[in-house]
């Protein structure tokens, strides 16, 4: 990257204050060059530009930061062309109180050479409030661009967990355990094998096509946790007790794919793996309220350093699936217990 491009991403970032003030000068250099060249007097259409540009300052603001997010942006379409078209008359109106204000004031005192009927001020009144759509359509512009490279930084970070995950399950431990107890339930002939096998297979297939939509079902999240849970039990046996609840009273309840998946692997890996004796996890799924509440408990020794591998990036991918609308708590103050505490708002 350039040093001219560091500059402008330095301006944008850190310093947006210098571009907005150099874009309201253009504006308002614009209009003293574009209304005065009529009569040569850009002094007078400089204070009659200076006395409406803060109505226009205050309405292209108040539409950008307040009524675009809150309405356009949440698709509230009604609500936001009703309050679109309340500040656009009150625009107007202040801008007429203003020039009615300023011909008194102009006519009493007598102004030399700043006579209100040497500027059509209608037309700088309609002008100006071009100004207000401009900057609409210029906020509107960023913010698609800004969706874009965010879909495509959540794209990177979902491929990046997936093969992540993907080769946690691949490496030679996990699958030697995995096929070893495989084997010996085929041998005893039990008939814990096929679904053993069917559990592995599922899994698998799941991390390698989950990654085509930005959300699932949570039922098919579940569901893989459940696979999970059947394999590493095949490896642990009767080390590991597990608790699990799963509750959905919302239609369809959807959630980011492998966030479930890496809760519990999280568990497995920094709970029950490093200890040598009895372990346990208690994990608790409750879908109803427009909400998601997760709740992932897990035995584990606070010597053990690190929260757990998958963490930080799964919170990369909640805050670009879900922006603000979620809470994620991690507590490991607790001498032998680990807490995960996961809620989502459901977008409607």
């Amino acid at each position: 990257m350039t040093r001219l491009e560091n500059f402008i991403e330095y301006l944008f970032t850190r310093q947006r204050w210098v571009i907005h003030f150099f874009y309201w000068l253009f504006i308002l250099a614009f209009y003293v060059v574009f209304f005065g060249r009529k009569n040569s007097n850009y002094l007078q259409t400089f204070f009659f530009v200076g006395l409406l540009m803060p109505v226009t300052i205050a309405a292209t603001y108040f539409l950008n930061y307040f009524l675009v997010p809150r309405y356009l942006m949440r698709e509230r379409y009604g609500l936001f062309a009703l309050y679109f078209v309340y500040t656009i008359v009150a625009s107007i109106f202040f801008e007429m109180m203003i020039s009615l204000i300023t011909f008194i004031v102009m006519a009493g005192v007598n102004m030399k050479n700043m006579s209100p009927s040497s500027i059509d001020i209608f037309f700088l009144m309609t002008s100006l409030l071009m100004v207000v759509f401009l900057g609409m359509v210029i906020k509107m512009v960023l913010h698609w661009r800004k969706s874009k490279e965010d879909y495509q930084l959540l794209m990177k970070e979902k491929v990046e967990a997936e093969l992540r995950f993907l080769k946690t399950q691949l490496n030679p431990h996990f699958l030697f355990n995995t096929l070893n107890n495989l084997y010996f339930l085929t041998t005893e002939k039990s008939e814990k094998a096929p679904a053993a096998i069917l559990a592995l297979s599922e899994i698998l297939d799941y991390v390698l096509h989950s990654g085509k939509t930005m959300l699932v079902p949570i039922e098919a999240e579940w569901k893989q946790v459940q696979n999970y849970i059947a394999l590493e039990l095949l490896r642990y046996e009767d080390r590991v007790q597990i608790t699990t609840h799963f509750s959905n009273e919302e239609p369809d309840c959807t959630i980011g794919p492998m966030i479930l998946i890496t809760l519990i692997e999280n568990a497995f890996k920094h709970g029950v793996m490093p200890v040598a004796g009895k372990s346990w996890i208690r994990m608790n799924i409750d879908c109803k309220d427009s909400k998601i509440n997760i709740s992932i408990v897990n035995s584990w020794q606070n010597k053990i350093s690190g929260n757990g591998i998958g963490l930080e990036n799964m919170k990369s991918q909640l805050g670009l699936l879900f922006k603000e609308s979620y809470s994620l708590i991690v507590d490991s103050s607790k001498t032998n217990e680990f807490h995960v505490n996961l809620v989502l708002n459901i977008k409607k």
